[in-house]
């Protein structure tokens, strides 16, 4: 709404026009009678708009120099070609446009002697517009000369004014661009328009409502207003007649531009539901060019107020969860980098986790969920009333609050937290919550954003079964930075290929003979030391780390699958694993098939092992796989088989020709009836299934008969083998082929 349709001009208080101008004209001329002659000639002339001529005069080129100091609005000078010098005329030219750099002056050259300063040599070489035999110049058309040529001067000035007018406007938007709070942006604005229509006496004032009946705080003042900044504006502060003005601005919507004053309306309703009110008051009268000006310049302000209008909505958009209503992290962030170390040494964060909220989101839907979320906070802002919790959501299942260290977490009010009924359309809820208390002086040393994600950390790591009240500790920190510290070494190991892969041997329990090898990731630290596999499988996982380690692994697979082919000369069968993210991706067979292909092995000397666990989450989509690498000439073989919690349905339809008995049945064999009950019921039914069977951690000669005896084929464990890395792995079949 800020174009020119906006602006209305009173009709009483028009703006007035630009003040009536006398034109100057100069004569330079060092013969007397014709320098007066010509003077009296040019007094008579008649000029457009039938404004006055003021003749000024010099009598040699040092006076029409001291003439044009003294004057710079000279419109039109007459310069004699021969003074005190055969060329002065000429060199007063080049003073006037290469000196002074006088470029608006319109020069007219005369002479009496015509071939001493030939008028094409001269029109050529010097920037001069006109050229006169004084003889030829008679009075009608010297009336000629003199208008033609005032007429250039204004257009002239015109020109360069409105180059002023525009430099001044974008000199003018950049010094608002760069602000972006109201305050700034609007203290801004009013200095800017000050210079633009220079205001001497008089002074500005911004304010903002919402609606015609609204009062109008004071946002920013300047000038005669600067004692009313938090005011609200009234017939008091800026008179009847202009507070009329602007409730007529408020109800039309638009500027209104008078001659003493000017009031400009910026609407950002759509934005905010606000508009912005400036009001400009000057004791001299506002010329046309200056509203002009202001009219350009309202445009960048307009825009300004929309942009801080936007600024503003993201920010809140930014810091507020909006379908709850409530602060989101972002802003328990942003309150925590507020807080000085004093502030901080006095606080404590306490998060309440909902627990198996996932499972209630999935089961009953997002608007009960948000039912839970939103009783959670009254029930944390009423336990904790006196004193004043800041409360926000911290994750989906999670409400964060900032209280004072010294608060006193008893008994009943840990109990009222932790375990919560309510009733929620009209069924009564039990709702168990899980609660964390974190002091920030133990974090003080770090940033908001590391604070609170290590209290996610500590969140994450305790034992999904305690619903105990958790305080954080320093072991807390010391555990979740050592994990980081090593999950930052594993992104390096991966980058410089350190991961390595150990093979341990699969026996045929009848023939003794080995069938095969399962590839196991190894990593050993530069101190020597070896990093659990299932430590740092599982923060590959959660760092998202896990895709490239598998690829690394597999990498690493194929190159020793090509050494034992050379040097041994048998196709061994090698086993590898696959995360449950490579599982389900769409890429991941043709990359798989690709590499293969590429190192010219065949594919059936490669054995893909999922856990129970794997074949059976997302498992239609899973089992899709698998067929496919079934199709492609992989086997498929189930891992820890019997420790998750498939369906004989499921197994019956997985595309697997192998199942490998975990070690914890294994281990047990000779002690346990209940593993040795298990283990014959899994080859019961294999049997069934048509499944070849593995086992899995085989340590003693016992448990090998045992397993031969009950028709188990093949085992692997450290009875026969541990796992080894290639060159010692070829020594050993060497050694056995011996």
């Amino acid at each position: 709404m800020n174009d020119a349709s906006m602006f209305e001009f009173s009709e009483s208080d028009a703006v007035q026009k630009q003040e009536q101008q006398r034109w100057k004209v100069l004569t330079v001329e060092d013969d007397p009678s014709y320098q007066q002659a010509l003077i009296q000639t040019i007094k008579a002339v008649s000029v457009r708009d039938n404004l006055e001529i003021e003749v000024l005069s010099a009598g040699c080129v040092s006076e029409a120099a001291y003439v044009l100091s003294q004057h710079k609005d000279i419109a039109i000078v007459f310069i004699d070609v021969v003074m005190e010098t055969d060329d002065a005329g000429l060199r007063l030219v080049d003073t006037i446009r290469n000196v002074v750099g006088n470029s608006q002056i319109r020069i007219v050259l005369l002479t009496g002697q015509p071939s001493f300063a030939p008028q094409k040599d001269v029109m050529k070489l010097l920037d001069i517009d006109e050229y006169w035999n004084k003889a030829d110049l008679s009075a009608e058309k010297l009336h000629s000369v003199i208008n033609s040529n005032l007429r250039t001067f204004k257009y002239i000035q015109q020109i360069e004014n409105a180059k002023q007018g525009l430099q001044l406007i974008l000199d003018a938007a950049r010094s608002i661009n760069g602000k972006h709070d109201i305050v700034s942006f609007s203290q801004a604005v009013l200095h800017e328009i000050a210079k633009i229509i220079q205001v001497t006496d008089g002074g500005g004032i911004l304010f903002s409502g919402k609606n015609q009946t609204d009062s109008l705080p004071v946002l920013s003042t300047s000038g005669c207003f600067k004692d009313f900044e938090g005011h609200e504006v009234s017939e008091d502060i800026v008179g009847s007649e202009i507070f009329n003005e602007i409730q007529l601005s408020q109800k039309s919507r638009s500027h209104r531009i008078t001659e003493h004053y000017s009031i400009f309306f910026f609407d950002t309703h759509h934005i905010d539901f606000k508009h912005y009110i400036i009001l400009v008051k000057t004791e001299t009268p506002l010329s046309e060019q200056s509203a002009a000006l202001l009219q350009v310049f309202s445009e960048n302000v307009g825009s300004g107020f929309s942009n801080i209008a936007l600024l503003n909505r993201l920010t809140e958009l930014a810091y507020t969860n909006i379908s709850l209503n409530l602060p989101n992290r972002n802003w328990l962030q942003r309150e925590i980098e507020k807080m000085n170390s004093i502030e901080i040494n006095q606080a404590q964060l306490i998060i309440f986790e909902i627990q198996d909220f996932d499972e209630k989101a999935y089961a009953l839907g997002f608007q009960f969920c948000k039912k839970i979320l939103l009783r959670l906070v009254s029930n944390i802002q009423k336990t904790y009333k006196e004193l004043n919790p800041r409360v926000s959501l911290f994750k989906d299942d999670s409400i964060a609050v900032i209280l004072p260290n010294k608060t006193e977490l008893n008994e009943q009010k840990v109990a009222q937290l932790k375990r919560q009924v309510f009733e929620i359309n009209n069924v009564e809820q039990f709702i168990d919550v899980r609660v964390l208390v974190l002091n920030l002086s133990q974090l003080r040393n770090l940033s908001s954003e590391k604070m609170l994600n290590l209290a996610e950390s500590a969140l994450s790591n305790v034992d999904p079964q305690e619903n105990e009240i958790i305080f954080f500790t320093s072991q807390h920190a010391d555990e979740i930075s050592s994990r980081f510290e090593l999950m930052q070494k594993l992104r390096h190991a991966i980058a410089d290929k350190d991961i390595t892969v150990a093979f341990q041997p699969k026996i045929d329990l009848v023939s003794h003979q080995v069938v095969g090898f399962e590839a196991l990731a190894r990593w050993k630290l530069k101190d020597g030391s070896f990093v659990s596999p299932d430590e740092f499988i599982s923060l590959a996982e959660t760092s998202g780390l896990i895709t490239e380690l598998d690829n690394l692994i597999f990498t690493k697979i194929l190159d020793a699958i090509k050494v034992l082919n050379k040097v041994i000369g048998s196709d061994y069968r090698v086993a590898f694993n696959a995360s449950i993210l490579d599982l389900v991706s769409d890429n991941y067979i043709s990359e798989i098939n690709n590499r293969v292909t590429n190192s010219g092995l065949k594919t059936c000397q490669l054995e893909l092992e999922v856990t129970e666990t794997q074949a059976i989450h997302n498992y239609e989509r899973v089992n899709r796989s698998l067929e496919k690498f079934v199709e492609l000439g992989f086997h498929i073989s189930i891992d820890d088989f019997g420790t998750g919690y498939s369906s004989l349905e499921h197994i019956s339809e997985i595309p697997a020709s192998t199942l490998k008995i975990d070690r914890c049945f294994v281990n047990k064999l000779e002690v346990d009836s209940s593993s040795q009950h298990i283990v014959n019921m899994i080859m019961m039914l294999a049997d069934t299934f048509e499944f070849d069977v593995v086992a899995e951690g085989v340590e003693t000669a016992e448990q090998a008969q045992w397993l031969a005896n009950i028709g188990c084929k093949f085992a692997q464990g450290y009875y026969f083998a541990k796992p080894m890395f290639i060159d010692e792995l070829i020594v050993w079949l060497e050694h056995r082929h011996a």
